[in-house]
């Protein structure tokens, strides 16, 4: 038998993310203080509600690491069916209390002013209740994750009515998040690897129906082909953001004297704020960002590699899927790599209820790596010998998940000596 035992949290995460909120407070002004005046009359309006925020993001990432994992995983269903009712209110809800750039995607109370609006959007707090119920899900019938009648068929009906909401509002970027983050915790889980593929082959002709049979959000695509025949309308955009990326060079015009915030690039601090970045700090700023999230996939991946339990390391691989791939989509969307999206750049772009959700998933992922275990147990003929884990690396971790991965989760819900050890 295993026993846990509580250490520090990963210091070097909960740091990374530390430093990621503040430059992203920095940028948020810097970015943000032009049309702050120009539409509120106050150039630190937008300042002052990251701000807030950010208060609340970090005592939540503080309460919430001090709370052991297995609580989330008692309140997995009512943490989706909570999810679910949002979504839905979304929809219902008068569109002066839901709708933004015509998409119904917030719920808004108050009449305005510093803090007198209050919003929030649900798609946000969906994806860390995908995570926690799917890990959940998941980890209670791995030995049924072969079957396509017990595994397959209900794990796309519950998250198809999840994306099916989401797309009402309609928000395509989301909906790519939300797929992929069920589908690597789907694969991790130790699902067949042909059932993934089948799966990925279905989505990738649902998103060729809906860009090219009902032209959903086809004006993107468009300009993403060539930005300068729309430059009037929807390549506006992705033009100046890039204009942006040129002109910081490799040491940036400095913080501050960006040029395009002049209400040059639409939605400079929230979807775009990277070229921001690029345009003030530089190259050497981008990769600074670059390199952040990269210390926080591989700090995430490792903390799920030796997480003390199936559940543990699903949710830390949903939660680091998550941050990191969010992160991959909004940079490739501002170095139009891909068509826009409208995806928020983890900690670092303007939005509350994004910079809350995140802080939150790493407060559960730096409590699970206060539970990493530093033992391993061996069956043998002459009962189990516990033995000190070497210290891992990325590339052993990857490689323990595909050979040994299916193993674990298998033993939850079997032998009562597998059910003790976990």
């Amino acid at each position: 038998m295993m026993t846990e035992r509580a250490n520090k949290p990963d210091y070097v995460l909960l740091a990374t993310v530390g430093v990621l909120v503040a430059v992203g407070l920095v940028m948020v002004y810097s970015a943000s203080f032009v049309e702050a005046f120009t539409l509120q009359g106050n150039q630190y309006y937008y300042l002052l509600r990251q701000m807030v925020g950010a208060g609340l993001g970090m005592v939540g990432l503080l309460v919430v690491q001090r709370i052991h994992y297995s609580f989330w995983r008692r309140y997995s269903v009512h943490l989706m069916a909570i999810a679910l009712v949002l979504l839905f209110l979304v929809l219902i809800l008068p569109a002066s209390m839901t709708e933004v750039n015509n998409s119904r995607s917030w719920i808004r109370f108050g009449q305005g002013g510093v803090f007198g609006l209050i919003s929030i959007q649900p798609t946000e707090f969906t994806k860390l209740a995908i995570i926690v119920y799917f890990a959940d899900w998941l980890s209670r019938r791995s030995d049924k994750l072969g079957n396509v009648t017990y595994g397959l068929i209900p794990f796309a009906v519950m998250l198809g009515l999840v994306c099916g909401l989401v797309m009402l509002e309609p928000d395509l970027g989301t909906t790519v998040v939300l797929v992929v983050i069920a589908g690597v915790v789907y694969f991790a889980a130790g699902a067949n690897v042909w059932h993934v593929i089948g799966a990925a082959g279905l989505g990738g002709i649902a998103f060729w129906l809906l860009i090219n049979v009902a032209g959903f959000r086809n004006y993107r695509i468009e300009a993403f082909k060539d930005p300068w025949k729309y430059y009037d309308t929807f390549g506006f955009q992705p033009i100046h953001a890039l204009y942006a990326l040129g002109s910081g060079g490799i040491f940036g015009m400095g913080l501050g004297h960006g040029r395009q915030k002049f209400q040059w690039l639409p939605q400079a601090y929230t979807d775009t704020i990277f070229a921001i970045v690029g345009e003030e700090l530089g190259l050497f700023g981008t990769l600074a960002v670059l390199g952040a999230f990269g210390l926080i996939a591989y700090r995430g991946y490792k903390i799920a590699g030796r997480a003390p339990s199936p559940f543990a390391a699903l949710v830390a691989v949903g939660i680091t899927t998550w941050i990191c791939f969010q992160a991959l989509i909004n940079i490739a969307v501002t170095t139009s790599l891909i068509p826009f999206t409208g995806l928020t750049l983890p900690f670092l772009s303007y939005g509350s209820s994004s910079l809350m959700a995140s802080m939150v998933g790493i407060g559960i992922l730096l409590n699970i790596s206060r539970h990493i275990t530093s033992r391993q147990v061996e069956e043998t003929p002459n009962g189990p010998i516990i033995r000190r884990r070497p210290n891992s690396n990325l590339l052993d971790t990857l490689a323990l998940w595909r050979r040994n991965w299916r193993a674990r989760l298998s033993s939850v819900g079997g032998s009562r000596r597998a059910r003790r050890r976990w």
